[in-house]
């Protein structure tokens, strides 16, 4: 039997919000979820499934045969929408503990804040990774649901790299073992070579060259000798 697809109202946009900075007590209210008050009907979709996902990229290739009926430039910056997917799916996002306790992240995990930090959100994130990159970015997504790693973080915190798959190919390529495809230890940390460091140099390149549909290859070899080319 299908499920439907839902965006939240406006009402329910704050009542979630509350409900998270009371500590997210107990089993989310299924009227915050379903009850037109809180919530509004897009479309009937047999892909709303709850099941356990192994990683983020699992979750994320659901997404995105979920919303693959929807415009995704529309609804990439839906608040609405992806917060209510945040509360759907909040049980596997942020689980009870044997006390009945959640160990939550901040608001803009689950509620879109600003704009430039959308790459925050538990939802989204994964969602726009896959849509915009395939496997490609499974490298970024080995993580549990409800965890983002750090070089995710550094990287994303950059739209532009994000957006790019040279500079997603390239950061495959210096932060993750070749043997078995997930970032290397310290792969977060700052300092020479680091993303951080990455995102900086390629920062400044764009200034020069039109890195956007550069092999990577080319765009390595653009690299000053920190990045161990």
């Amino acid at each position: 039997m299908p499920n439907m697809l839902r965006r939240f109202t406006d009402a329910g946009l704050v009542e979630f919000s509350r409900w998270l900075r009371a500590s997210a007590a107990g089993r989310i209210p299924q009227d915050l979820l379903l009850d037109l008050t809180f919530s509004e009907p897009i479309t009937e979709t047999e892909d709303l499934d709850r099941a356990q996902f192994e990683n983020r990229y699992e979750f994320g290739a659901q997404l995105v045969q979920l919303l693959q009926p929807l415009n995704s430039r529309e609804i990439s910056y839906d608040r609405k929408l992806w917060a209510w997917l945040a509360a759907w799916y909040f049980d596997l996002l942020c689980p009870q503990s044997a006390d009945g306790t959640r160990k939550l992240r901040e608001l803009s995990a689950y509620v879109p804040g600003e704009a430039r930090k959308y790459y925050r959100h538990l939802v989204r994130a994964p969602w726009y990774l896959v849509s915009a990159h395939g496997e490609a970015a499974k490298f970024l997504l080995l993580s549990p649901l409800g965890e983002q790693s750090g070089l995710l973080d550094q990287l994303a915190a950059r739209q532009f790299i994000i957006a790019s798959p040279t500079l997603i190919g390239a950061a495959k390529r210096l932060y993750t073992d070749s043997r078995t495809a997930r970032p290397r230890r310290g792969a977060g940390s700052e300092g020479p070579g680091s993303p951080r460091r990455f995102a900086v140099v390629a920062n400044q390149l764009l200034l020069t060259f039109d890195i956007r549909a550069m092999p990577v290859d080319k765009f390595i070899a653009l690299l000053p000798e920190e990045f161990g080319r």
